[in-house]
């Protein structure tokens, strides 16, 4: 099965975790990514995303605010080399929309669920062209 260093964002997208939660929206809103990675030290602090800014929003801090005060520090990784349908199972027990993947410790890159579909499409794009194939093969 693919590994999941095929498939992940890489560089992740990375800040400091002293940044506003209102630049780390712009930083997110510029790079078009759900997820911001947030480093300090050269150690993975936690992330924060959308899901995070827009709870934050609704219970009312200031968008001044460090976005380290909203950040999930609890960050779920996955190694590069483990497989696709291991990093859908963790999402799915997790019941989150994405993935910090690391290699020998060290920051890789973001797994994300739009990642992991269009990953599906692409196996069933193959798939669907193979069994043409095989077919037309078959009726010569």
């Amino acid at each position: 099965m693919t590994p999941v260093r095929h498939i992940a964002s890489k560089p992740p997208v990375t800040a400091s975790p002293t940044i506003s939660i209102r630049e780390a929206a712009e930083i997110m809103t510029k790079r078009r990514i759900g997820l911001l990675v947030l480093v300090q030290g050269g150690e993975v602090f936690g992330v924060v995303s959308e899901r995070d800014i827009v709870n934050a929003v609704a219970r009312g801090i200031h968008p001044s605010e460090e976005v380290s005060k909203i950040a999930s520090r609890n960050v779920i990784s996955i190694e590069a080399e483990a497989s696709v349908r291991d990093a859908a199972m963790l999402i799915r027990k997790h019941n989150v929309r994405h993935l910090v993947v690391t290699s020998g410790g060290q920051l890789y890159g973001v797994l994300s669920i739009r990642d992991l579909i269009n990953e599906s499409e692409i196996l069933k794009s193959i798939a669907e062209f193979t069994q043409i194939k095989t077919e037309e093969a078959a009726a010569d």
